[in-house]
């Protein structure tokens, strides 16, 4: 195939589908993954679209939100380390929340593989698929509203709404980005605030985050860390964050590798 059909077939894709993955280019256009991301090179260089890990995706006017897709193939290991530590703040009966990001779906799929009686209030319609596809012991309260199909979640007033009649045992969140000055932040408005509301909304608040996501903010700014009872993350922090969280009696809790140590 020539390149300029390939591209054309790129472009295809995204406009269809808004994200695209290389190892699924390669496999549809039968041609080498290093041939893709060489395409996508040339195409984000003339404004065609967004590149990042994996694949590539086109950036709405007013979105910076990377799409579910895309999400759930960044750092599945490190998704399931935070997942497997979450589950031990989870207790027989409890209701908790989980929004709508790719390691809280982690974090469901691992709650379902154990059995527990539990509830789980949750915005994001992959979980609510998740549960509806196997046999289990959860109680599944979704949250409905208006579908925002870039990340597979229900947002908006009525959502907010009807979360603001529950009061979680434990609410688990994840979130773009964090800094010590800002506190949380978020890409999109609308998502921003189910999530600080699950926060206000909950007993026990913990914040799930990989290291990438700490000492950047994204745009929306939407809770102060003080209000954070657990964050749980993969690499020792540095020094200014453990005196932080010690000084604001926030636990930190380092999920654990394959080999039973902590990644420094």
């Amino acid at each position: 195939m020539l390149k300029i059909d390939r591209q054309t077939a790129i472009e295809q894709e995204l406009t269809k589908n808004g994200s695209v993955l290389i190892p699924n280019l390669s496999k549809q256009l039968q041609c080498s993954e290093e041939t893709i991301r060489r395409d996508l090179k040339e195409l984000e260089s003339i404004g065609k679209l967004t590149r990042t890990h994996g694949g590539a995706y086109l950036m709405d006017k007013y979105d910076k939100s990377y799409p579910t897709k895309l999400r759930k193939v960044y750092y599945p290991d490190l998704k399931s380390r935070l997942a497997r530590q979450a589950l031990r703040y989870v207790r027989e009966n409890d209701v908790i929340m989980l929004d709508s990001s790719t390691t809280c779906l982690t974090l469901a799929e691992l709650l379902l593989s154990k059995k527990l009686n539990i509830t789980i209030i949750t915005n994001s319609l992959l979980i609510c698929d998740l549960c509806n596809d196997q046999v289990s012991n959860i109680n599944l309260i979704c949250l409905g509203g208006s579908f925002r199909s870039r990340t597979s979640s229900f947002v908006g007033y009525h959502t907010t709404d009807t979360l603001s009649g529950y009061f979680a045992d434990r609410s688990f969140i994840s979130c773009p980005k964090v800094t010590l000055g800002q506190g949380m932040s978020d890409n999109h408005l609308d998502e921003s605030k189910v999530r600080a509301n699950m926060l206000l909304h909950s007993q026990q608040k913990i914040l799930l985050l990989d290291h990438t996501k700490f000492d950047a903010s994204a745009n929306l700014l939407f809770g102060d860390l003080k209000s954070v009872d657990v964050i749980i993350t993969d690499e020792c922090l540095p020094t200014q964050w453990t005196e932080f969280c010690r000084e604001n009696q926030i636990l930190l809790d380092y999920a654990l590798n394959a080999d039973g140590d902590t990644s420094i």
